[in-house]
Parts: structure tokens; sequence; C-alpha cells
């Protein structure tokens, strides 16, 4: 009897129970809306947070790559081959750096009449006339921006080319080891002049001497263009670009992306023992600048950038994309004044480095 009972007790208790009613639904609903919107939100923080650290960590990466750029290039500045006259020997000079395949050899600044050559390091401070070819409108690849800085490296390349190979056209130094020779060095776009020899010549000269080898003239400006693609009316994207005149070519190619503003400033040694002794933000003023004196500063540009044997690099480099978050700081790039962000959703930092230019402070040591 209380098995056949327990059987319909069972019976009608699952006939009860054919549903859910209204209200249990629109709970289980409630319930599981909340937990989809928590679920949501917490997805669309962590892509938040993903996409974040992305752009800072390129942000970080653009900033370190061009400090890293302008320490390699700015350490080679002035390398002449295997030729430096030391300071107090040479003449340098500051020769126009829109070299093109039309330039003549004679203002390229070398000569050996002094002896002369081109000035390692050469800039542009802040709202000075910028060079033609990076300021006019036949820069090709977006002219520099308004009032900007830009900076001019000088020197060979590191691979030298057998004089028999030279190309015709092509602007070459050839440094003599020979104490016979007639000049120092030869620079020249003609292959036929490369006739300096190395330590084996022999007096009177004796057929089978060596050649010396010959160097191609490296001439890079760096500057701030607005976009990086500039074709159409851009993208918008503030870029380090640098126009190189090498093998009797020119051409601009952007460098790195996001670099809004930057700021050089120069060590100058006035003493001469390779040391910089002052800091000036244009070595090219006719007056001294604050910090150096004004006993050792030259009227003559040229003058006052020799003795450059370090630059002060400053770098205001801004993220890839705006976010929603609000940036009112300001920035210390080393100028009089400081630079305040325009609150436009742009994240931005300052990387800063110094650079010696050793072919320069190494012959003053």
């Amino acid at each position: 009897m209380s098995y056949s009972w327990a059987r319909r007790r069972f019976q009608f208790q699952a006939s009860c129970q054919r549903g859910v009613s209204l209200i249990e639904l629109m709970i289980s609903l409630g319930l599981g809306a909340f937990m989809l919107l928590g679920i949501i939100a917490l997805v669309s923080s962590v892509s938040k947070t993903r996409f974040e650290l992305a752009e800072t960590s390129d942000q970080i990466e653009n900033g370190r790559y061009a400090s890293f750029l302008f320490q390699e290039e700015i350490a080679l500045a002035g390398f002449y081959g295997q030729y430096h006259p030391g300071p107090n020997v040479a003449t340098y000079t500051l020769p126009d750096p829109c070299m093109d395949e039309n330039t003549a050899i004679a203002d390229f600044g070398f000569s050996n009449a002094t002896p002369s050559m081109p000035a390692p390091v050469q800039g542009y401070a802040a709202g000075a006339t910028l060079p033609d070819c990076i300021a006019g409108t036949d820069a090709g690849e977006g002219h520099a921006v308004s009032g900007s800085e830009a900076l001019v490296i000088r020197r060979v390349a590191t691979d030298s080319v057998a004089a028999a190979s030279a190309v015709s056209g092509v602007a070459y130094l050839q440094i003599s080891n020979c104490e016979i020779d007639s000049n120092p060095f030869v620079f020249s776009k003609t292959p036929a002049d490369f006739v300096l020899r190395d330590n084996d010549c022999l007096n009177p000269p004796v057929a089978g001497a060596t050649i010396v080898p010959v160097w191609p003239f490296v001439s890079r400006t760096y500057f701030l263009s607005s976009c990086e693609d500039c074709s159409g009316d851009g993208d918008g994207i503030p870029t380090l670009k640098v126009r190189e005149f090498i093998n009797n070519a020119a051409s601009i190619r952007p460098l790195v992306s996001g670099v809004e503003d930057m700021h050089f400033s120069y060590g100058l040694d006035l003493s001469g023992d390779g040391a910089p002794d002052c800091y000036s933000d244009n070595p090219a003023a006719s007056t001294a600048t604050t910090g150096c004196a004004s006993a050792d500063w030259s009227a003559t540009p040229a003058e006052n950038w020799e003795d450059v044997v370090a630059v002060n690099i400053a770098l205001l480099v801004r993220g890839g994309a705006a976010t929603d978050k609000s940036d009112t700081r300001s920035y210390d790039l080393g100028r009089a004044q400081r630079i305040t962000a325009p609150d436009d959703g742009y994240q931005r930092r300052v990387f800063s480095t110094v650079v010696m230019v050793p072919n320069v402070a190494g012959a003053r040591e």
C-alpha cells in the first residue's frame, strides 16, 4: 500500500509542475541580462586596456627608435674616412644642405687650400628659415612644419669603394696615406682624379703603388613633417623625416611616426679640450647665448658649428590614436617655455638624450 501511495503522489506532483511562472521567467531573464552586461563591460574594459597598452608600447618604441637613430647618426658626424686635421687647422664651411645631382663639386665645402671641409653638425633653430628642399613646395614628401627645427649631419659612408669602381658624377672623398702625395685628400665627381696612394708609395714613385679607396659623401637633414603619407590632404600623422643625399641622388623618406616636436641644444667646446663648455640652442647666433662666454664666441656661424662636440636631443612623441583621457600637462623640451598639450585625446611623452660627436671631440682630447 505504501508503495502505491508514493507512486500516485509522485505522479500528482509531476502533473502539477509542467512549466515556470511569468514571475520566475522575468527574474531569470533579469539575472541573465545583468550577468551579460557584466561580461560585456568586462570584455570592453579588457579590450580598452589592451588597446591603451599597445598604444603606449608603440609610443615608447617610436620614441626610443627615434633617439637611437639620432645617436647612431650623430656619432658618425664628421667621419671623413681616415682624415681629420683637428681644430685650428681646417676651415669649416656650411654648404647648402639641398644638394642634388646638379650641385657643383665646389659647392660641397671641400678644398685643399686651407684645407676646408663641411661642418659635421649644423642645425636650424626654431623659427629660423629652413632650407628650401624641406620647407618649399618642391619637398615632395611633405614639407617641414613651419617654425620647427632641423638637424644636418655631414660625413662619408662607412663603406669605401675601390677607386677603379668610382662612378662618374658621384661625389667621393679620397684620403692619401702617402706623405709625398701633393694633396692630403681629393674630393671630386671625376674618377680620373682619384690618384692618391697608400703608404707603400716611394720617392720617386714607382709603378704598382696602391691607390687608396674612395668614400661616397653623405648629407642628411632631419626635420618634422605634419604627415607621414602626404598624398592628397595628407594623413595628419606628425612624422620625423630625413632628406638624404648620397650617390648623387636626393630623396625624402619618413623615419618615425608620432614625433610631434623636437629640440636640439648644442654643446660647444670653446676651450679646445674636447668636452662641452656650454650648451646653445643656436650656435649660428651672432652673439653668445646664455651660459656661453662672450669672449670665446664667434660672430661667424661656421666657427661655432665646428666647436660642437655634443648634441642634447629632446623629442615630444604622441600616441598613434586619440583616447578618451584628458591631457593638459605641459612638457619641457629644454626651451625657454614649456609646451602645453592641446587636450586632444592624444597621450604624449618626452624622450631626451645627449650624444657626443666623437669625430670632433676625439681630435681635441
